[in-house]
């Protein structure tokens, strides 16, 4: 006996035949009853196909699945002349093409047939429809990310090992919800995961922060705004922040390995060097243990100063610079700082005072006339390096960045000296060295261990100028992945490399860099990538540009989630690195909602728009849209930092 429920099932859900078959994108007939835009099921409502929905194809006992991405309205020309309703004139034909099938009551993505012509389609019932949307079917290693926009009452679940365990893509315009919905996926991660015996010691989530959006306001600020940012992503047990900062001494100090610190290519794209001459003589400097050898002994490298000195006295060269000699000693008493000796500082004066230079027969002197002591005289190497040599002053705390800057002084006059090197050549990379010392130090310091033993480690470049904010990201992450490929063979450690504003870091065109630094930086990130899986790497890169940032990343990308893209090259970057994306998905990217995105990758069987759940005020970036209506309906909140007084206006 036949299932009457099945025959009306059927009947209501039966919307048509296939017409034609063209590779993946068939046309369907649909009939000329199932025109309007809602049907009556059981009492229910059910909503009748339509642009951005699923169809199902029956062809024997397999049962196919398309999206529709399109419909058109033909002129019936079988309709009957004499007597004819309106809808008898209309033939409606769906455009779709075919995503998967359904395999034992799963839906399966790909094509394993093709449908045959007059094959009926249907509509997709509650049960199917939740089988397309259900992406991980074990809610153990599932995260709840949003509900369907489209549909709010279906839940959107995301495999954790298919999103964590893969390259992320989060991009979308300033404003449409791109830092929020990274800040959704980690938290609901470790909201999930954080009392797992493994996920502590296990697992390092990195997150370069360029806009401090994922640092937790300060206690001040968070009082005038109660529950809001004040443990962005996860409570401050499962995180740790750096903020760095340029502008004052005050800010933290990211800790790195002597490895990286002394490492010749941070130095030389830091300083700019150039590439045939300056970039050279940094490597040769720092991989040169010479120096090293002389620090534990103050004495011998005060004799090697103090020869260095005594030669570039007795020169007679007319266009040797008469203040090399007083400014090789300042310069290390600058390197030396709080450290310099009594005896030390008392020495460069003495040669301030009394070391002069005789113009018209090129000969240094020491003393005043007529007493003038002539570096021509037979002891006066004797003389001049004594007066060096005796001082006491040790070099031993001499550490961190002042050792390189040290070094790398010692190397320039010890080379201008011996007349191995080009003034010219080497100068301007001297000067840029005494010009962002400061700044370099106030940011990292030489540490054995680990940035942070908590497994979210955030730093934030919000006052870092813009000399830093692109080498210092590489340093750390080109470090990181390194050591995890050095001293992780098992696979026992997983790291996430969370960027934000990735385009800062990951641009292809630069203008304030040599190309061979860009491509440098770039491969770094690429080979990150591309090999990063096999050493339990993964990146998460998130930015509003996605043109600007090197096609090869954005390719090797295996999640997207795309919030409003209104520029016409930044949809065009995506529509080449994603091409199983539908067309109706790269049509609603300009005018996607804010909070809205398209969820497409492995994660995602079908490409999806998903409206991103809310999170609780506390763990959200601090990043949200001001409302300068309602900020200038009420006073501001005066600080110490801003006086109430008035000022006199600029103009």
């Amino acid at each position: 006996m036949l299932d009457e429920e099945a025959l009306h099932k059927d009947a209501v859900f039966n919307i048509g035949k296939v017409t034609s078959v063209e590779g993946r994108r068939v046309r369907v007939a649909v009939n000329k009853l199932k025109n309007s835009s809602h049907l009556l099921y059981q009492g229910k409502i059910v909503r009748n196909v339509a642009v951005g929905g699923f169809v199902k194809i029956a062809k024997g006992f397999v049962e196919l699945v398309a999206s529709v991405n399109g419909e058109r309205v033909n002129e019936d020309p079988g309709a009957s002349e004499s007597y004819r309703r309106n809808v008898d004139l209309q033939n409606r034909q769906l455009e779709v093409s075919l995503v998967g099938y359904f395999e034992k009551g799963v839906f399966r993505r790909g094509v394993r047939e093709m449908p045959l012509l007059d094959n009926e389609c249907f509509l997709l019932s509650e049960d199917e429809f939740r089988a397309i949307h259900t992406f991980v079917s074990d809610d153990a290693g599932a995260i709840p990310l949003g509900v369907l926009a489209m549909e709010p009452t279906q839940p959107v679940l995301v495999g954790v090992d298919s999103v964590f365990a893969s390259h992320v893509g989060i991009f979308g315009n300033t404003g449409s919800g791109k830092s929020y919905t990274l800040a959704k996926l980690y938290h609901e991660l470790f909201e999930k995961f954080r009392d797992q015996p493994g996920f502590v010691d296990r697992s390092q989530f990195v997150l370069i922060d360029f806009n401090g959006e994922y640092v937790n306001r300060a206690p001040e600020t968070a009082a005038s705004t109660p529950n809001r940012s004040s443990s962005v992503i996860v409570d401050e047990q499962f995180k740790q922040e750096y903020r760095l900062s340029t502008r004052t001494d005050d800010g933290h100090r990211l800790p790195l390995p002597r490895s990286a610190v002394h490492d010749p290519v941070f130095w030389a794209i830091l300083l700019d060097a150039t590439e045939k001459t300056q970039a050279p003589f940094v490597a040769r400097v720092l991989r040169n243990d010479y120096w090293d050898r002389l620090l534990p002994e103050p004495g011998a490298l005060l004799e090697v100063i103090a020869d260095a000195v005594a030669r570039a006295t007795k020169s007679t060269d007319p266009s040797m610079d008469r203040m090399l000699p007083t400014n090789f000693l300042e310069e290390i008493k600058d390197c030396l700082g709080s450290n310099t000796s009594n005896e030390f500082e008392a020495m460069v004066r003495d040669f301030r005072a009394n070391l002069g230079y005789h113009s018209s027969t090129h000969t240094f002197y020491w003393g005043v006339k007529p007493s003038w002591k002539f570096a021509s005289d037979a002891d006066w190497s004797q003389f001049i390096s004594h007066k060096i040599s005796a001082v006491s002053q040790s070099f031993s705390s001499v550490d961190d960045v002042d050792l390189v800057r040290f070094k790398l002084v010692l190397q320039f006059y010890s080379d201008i000296i011996g007349g191995f090197i080009n003034r010219e050549h080497i100068g301007p990379l001297m000067k840029r060295l005494e010009s962002r010392i400061d700044g370099i130090k106030r940011l990292i310091t030489v540490s054995v261990g680990t940035p942070s033993s908590k497994p979210l480690t955030v730093v934030s470049l919000r006052d870092v100028n813009l000399d830093m904010r692109k080498v210092l990201p590489m340093i750390l992450c080109r470090h990181l992945y390194e050591t995890k490929k050095a001293t992780d063979a098992l696979g026992q450690q997983y790291l996430n490399l969370i960027i934000d504003e990735a385009h800062n870091i990951l641009s292809f065109e630069s203008a304030r860099e040599s190309e061979a630094w860009r491509d440098y930086r770039l491969e770094t990130f690429e080979e990150i990538i591309k090999e990063g899986r096999k050493f339990g790497v993964f990146l998460t890169i998130a930015s509003q540009r996605p043109h600007d940032i090197s096609p090869t990343i954005i390719s090797q990308l295996h999640n997207y989630f795309l919030h409003r893209l209104v520029n016409d090259l930044d949809i065009k970057a995506i529509e080449k690195a994603v091409s199983y994306l539908d067309r109706t998905s790269f049509e609603s990217m300009p005018i996607l909602p804010t909070g809205t995105c398209i969820l497409s990758g492995v994660a995602a069987q079908i490409p999806v728009m998903v409206t991103v759940g809310e999170l609780e005020p506390q763990f959200t970036p601090n990043s949200r849209t001001m409302s300068i209506t309602e900020a200038w309906a009420s006073p501001a909140t005066r600080t110490e930092a801003q006086p109430a007084e008035s000022v006199e206006p600029p103009f």
